[in-house]
């Protein structure tokens, strides 16, 4: 389930953000992070439904037409393909009508839940 990011969830976020390798020290994701919310660039946390833990952050920037996904990081026990394309669906479900894109790095992800997604 997509949930909107808190105040109340900063420690949760940090802790998620903590897990992508280019952001492991604790400053860079506090700035990854910091930067997002002065940026107003939505924030949302992935919740599992099965045992109601958060297992995901994805960080997006929403244009006229498109929404880029600038950031996204899972638990590593919940990276498999289900959990990573069910949020990338909710997003899009969130943002009808705009095309969801990747960074450089991640648009490989995107490509394939869009191959995925069209079946």
């Amino acid at each position: 389930m997509l949930v909107r990011y808190r105040k109340d969830y900063q420690k949760i976020a940090m802790g998620l953000l903590s897990l992508v390798p280019e952001l492991r020290n604790y400053n860079r994701f506090n700035e990854e992070l910091t930067a997002a919310l002065a940026n107003d660039y939505p924030i949302y946390l992935w919740k599992d439904q099965e045992d109601n833990h958060f297992i995901a952050v994805a960080i997006v920037e929403e244009g006229e037409y498109s929404l880029l996904l600038r950031r996204i990081s899972f638990t590593p026990s919940e990276r498999s393909g289900r959990n990573v394309f069910d949020l990338l669906t909710a997003l899009q479900e969130r943002y009808p009508g705009k095309r969801l894109m990747g960074t450089l790095r991640n648009q490989p992800l995107i490509t394939t839940w869009e191959r995925y997604h069209e079946r």
